[in-house]
């Protein structure tokens, strides 16, 4: 099966292109979680948002789809994906990890990143 039949058949395989239409590029630069991202949710593995967006709206080739993320932690993939306007399903066992996503997920929501910051000046000078 080719690329081309996954997407059509299962709207899935291979990575969505930019805004601008350019491939996705090998790698994603990423800093550290931000002091700010940390107050929100204190989790071991928290990721910043700024790379988070860039993945959940690289999974959906076709920016159609639901990601889902059974391993949610403090929620900061489902946050990504809602901040993006994509559908999210998280799933989580740890009780202690699931209330914090439950209050962290509405405040990591609204955090502008870097990446969307240029994207929205981008949007504002054309």
């Amino acid at each position: 099966m080719k690329l081309s039949d996954c997407l059509r058949q299962f709207q899935t395989d291979g990575l969505r292109r930019n805004p601008d239409g350019t491939p996705l590029g090998d790698v994603i630069p990423s800093k550290r979680t931000s002091q700010k991202e940390r107050a929100i949710a204190n989790h071991p593995s928290l990721k910043p948002q700024s790379f988070l967006r860039q993945i959940v709206y690289a999974a959906l080739p076709l920016g159609e789809g639901v990601v889902i993320d059974p391993f949610m932690g403090s929620g900061s993939t489902v946050a990504a994906a809602e901040a993006m306007g994509i559908c999210c399903i998280g799933i989580e066992r740890n009780l202690e990890y699931y209330e914090m996503s439950r209050a962290a997920i509405p405040k990591l929501i609204t955090l502008e990143t870097p990446k969307q910051q240029i994207h929205d000046l981008q949007l504002t000078l054309w």
